[in-house]
């Protein structure tokens, strides 16, 4: 009978591990969060803005996200990102993964971008994703120098804000509020929601 305890146990822990919020850089269960700009909403085709419009993108590109879900978890993994925030990043940045646009911003690092000029491409590689999580993960890193008295989940905005603005942006907590740090969390709020 203790055998029988101890799978019943060890598999309570694996399905809480798999579903719970894990990441070293705040936990996006419990941020809030205004969602997307009425603007991006509408790049997207919806005549709707916030979360509701966040939830919508994220839902239109969650097939696409789905078939880069173990390279999502295998690159969290390896950065102590919380997978969902990968997602939404790359539906923010590379609607679904679908397409993706390979640049860089200012500082020569940024591997995708969305400037609406995309290249189709029907693979993003596990070492695409890698460079595009360092360098979020620098980003909040970088934050966390500048601003050490913040706590866990104002470095995760800061570093989104940092990531979609440049590293410049942040200056204050004033400037947590970026549109793309707000998308970005609705939608991975979303993706945390079904199965990432």
């Amino acid at each position: 009978m203790s055998v029988l305890w101890l799978l019943v146990g060890l598999l309570a822990l694996t399905d809480s591990c798999e579903s719970g919020n894990w990441g070293c850089y705040g936990n996006i269960r419990t941020l809030d969060t205004p969602g997307a700009s009425c603007g991006i909403g509408r790049r997207r085709g919806l005549n709707y803005c916030g979360v509701r419009a966040s939830e919508r993108m994220a839902e239109i590109d969650m097939p696409y996200l789905v078939r880069y879900q173990p390279v999502i978890y295998t690159v969290g993994q390896k950065y102590c990102m919380d997978p969902a925030v990968i997602a939404g990043v790359m539906s923010r940045e590379s609607p679904g993964g679908n397409v993706i646009n390979m640049g860089n911003v200012g500082d020569g690092i940024r591997v995708v971008q969305d400037s609406g000029h995309h290249v189709p491409t029907s693979w993003i590689t596990e070492s695409q994703l890698s460079q595009m999580t360092e360098v979020l993960t620098l980003r909040i890193k970088e934050i966390q120098r500048r601003f050490p008295t913040w706590t866990p989940d104002q470095y995760l905005r800061g570093g989104l804000c940092a990531y979609g603005g440049g590293p410049g942006y942040v200056r204050s907590s004033q400037d947590l509020s970026c549109d793309f740090c707000n998308d970005v969390l609705a939608r991975a709020k979303y993706f945390k929601r079904h199965g990432f």
